[in-house]
């Protein structure tokens, strides 16, 4: 029998284009001349994806428009798409108007640089270093392009995925090596012999942390602390065979070998009578960072455009010497 019924059509897949009115629709207005690409994220705010070269225009005529007023960026941020490049992410908010606009753009993997917007919002000055050290995007313009969280003798990138991390990782979570130490697996023998209320026998070893006695957490303190300083060791002395240029200790390791212990810590010496009390303040030896270099001013872009790009560059140079000299001066160069 054919059922008469019409049959529903298809249901169309939900469109990622913001709703006409949106705030997508306000910037096209405000800067006609720039290609947006507007889609609708997960937290339904709009996202704009814009050429790299119009980074600082579209945010500084976002902050400045009566219509938009983004006079808060909330995060800047980066994430690392291998074969796609790098993208740059800002999400920005208006106080005034109760909206908010996240605003993305592409840069290539290598020789990734864009425009800093630090002379638009104070706050970008960290976020900008942090994006440059894990990511390696150079801000044109910025004033104080050092480290923010590494030391600055470190020229690597963590949050780049080409970043090999398996040598100097450290365990997080689960910690496996105290439980299977606690309890080994039984031998196959054993477990086909094993009577039914094993497991309710061994059941009462199988302490969790808020079970456990003072000195057993003390025990499982320490072993912790112990790997956390074997980790720290090897992480040393990867960090010194990279600066030195060498190959790792040992000679090249077989693809899926665990790496070489760390050299074992020279034992702590006897209490000597002159010995300072443990109170005193830990005594930096590192030398004292040189003083930061005299930066040119930067002119406004619609009176003098080459005059600023070339303001820009001479402190971004000014930066990196800055940078260099410290390395060397750390390394005693």
């Amino acid at each position: 029998m054919t059922s008469r019924r019409t049959p529903a059509a298809p249901e169309e897949p939900p469109s990622n284009e913001p709703p006409p009115g949106s705030i997508a629709d306000v910037y096209r207005e405000v800067m006609p001349l720039v290609s947006f690409e507007a889609a609708m994220t997960k937290g339904d705010d709009v996202a704009l994806t814009i050429p790299a070269d119009s980074i600082h225009e579209v945010i500084e005529r976002g902050r400045e428009d009566e219509r938009l007023q983004m006079n808060l960026l909330r995060n800047q941020t980066a994430v690392d798409w291998e074969e796609r490049g790098l993208e740059i992410v800002y999400h920005l908010y208006s106080i005034p108007l109760r909206q908010a606009v996240t605003i993305k753009s592409w840069l290539p993997s290598e020789g990734a640089i864009v425009e800093s917007i630090t002379d638009i919002y104070e706050m970008a000055n960290w976020a900008e270093r942090e994006c440059r050290e894990m990511f390696g995007i150079e801000f044109i313009g910025h004033p104080d392009p050092r480290n923010l969280l590494l030391d600055e003798d470190i020229d690597i990138h963590p949050l780049r995925k080409s970043h090999p991390l398996a040598p100097i990782e450290m365990e997080q979570g689960v910690d496996v090596e105290f439980f299977t130490k606690q309890h080994p697996p039984p031998e196959p023998a054993e477990e086909e012999e094993a009577a039914p209320d094993a497991a309710a026998a061994a059941a009462p070893e199988r302490k969790r942390v808020e079970d456990m006695t003072e000195e057993e957490r003390e025990e499982r303190r320490a072993e912790q602390a112990e790997r956390v300083a074997r980790a720290r060791e090897l992480a040393a002395v990867r960090r010194a065979e990279r600066l030195a240029g060498a190959p790792p200790a040992g000679g090249p390791r077989p693809e899926g070998a665990a790496p070489p212990p760390p050299p074992a810590a020279a034992p702590a010496a006897a209490p000597a009578a002159e010995a300072a009390p443990a109170s005193a303040p830990a005594q930096d030896d590192r030398p004292p960072a040189p003083p930061p270099p005299e930066l040119p001013s930067i002119p406004d872009a619609e009176e003098d455009p080459e005059g600023r790009a070339a303001a820009q560059a001479e402190r971004v140079r000014l930066g990196r010497e800055l940078a260099a000299a410290r390395r060397a001066q750390l390394r005693g160069d």
